[in-house]
């Protein structure tokens, strides 16, 4: 995350108690809604890891397992993680065919990405603009691959069921190109700040189906 040790634990915190509400709220009310309620954890968890590379940047010896850790989250749960929970949620036997086969591509350019760091001669860190930007050392991976990490991450949100899943995509493609034409260096701490921040919209989802739930109750009466 951008600026410091302790907007990292702050930022931490607030995620993770309004993705255990969230995640209890799934549980309750829908639990098709549940793999994207556990979105503001996992971004919660991430910013715990940021949090102990801004604590040891000045060490790399001891810093290099919190950045293969920040990094490894970053580059592998995303392209696994949204198709699946797109699926998880969607109630078209299409879209969910779909969503899952994307999961499927998902996991493949996971195994390469891991293969990536693996075989990284350790990964860099600098402060640019307030924010960590984290260089892995190894031969970059053909510019498709990006692409192929946007549609992955991206696509499934957009064109989800639920509007306000939708609302959550549409800003999180839109910081994306943000984070790269503010700090390119440090795009993606910068990114996965902002969609930690905007994944909170997710309630909003939850929310619906509670009160769907609620009129569906109201009309049996």
């Amino acid at each position: 995350m951008c600026y410091s040790l302790e907007a990292s634990i702050t930022a931490g915190l607030g995620l993770g108690l309004a993705g255990y509400g969230m995640v209890c709220k799934a549980l309750r009310h829908d639990r098709r809604m549940l793999l994207f309620a556990l979105f503001p954890v996992v971004f919660s968890a991430h910013q715990f890891v940021e949090a102990a590379v801004w604590l040891t940047r000045n060490d790399p010896a001891v810093g290099q397992p919190f950045r293969y850790l920040y990094t490894l989250i970053a580059f592998t749960v995303w392209p696994v993680l949204t198709p699946f929970a797109a699926a998880y949620a969607e109630s078209d036997p299409e879209r969910r065919r779909v969503w899952r086969n994307m999961g499927g591509v998902g996991l493949i350019l996971t195994v390469y990405l891991i293969a990536k760091l693996a075989g990284a001669d350790g990964i860099d860190l600098s402060v640019y603009r307030h924010s960590l930007a984290y260089d892995p050392l190894f031969e970059r991976p053909p510019l498709v691959t990006d692409f192929l990490y946007l549609v992955l991450t991206v696509t499934p949100l957009i064109f989800a069921e639920r509007r306000a899943i939708s609302v959550f995509g549409v800003a999180v493609l839109a910081t994306f190109f943000m984070a790269l034409a503010a700090n390119r260096p440090a795009w993606y701490s910068v990114w996965c700040l902002a969609a930690a921040l905007f994944s909170l919209i997710i309630a909003l989802a939850i929310e619906e189906a509670r009160s769907s739930h609620y009129d569906e109750l109201e009309i049996q009466r």
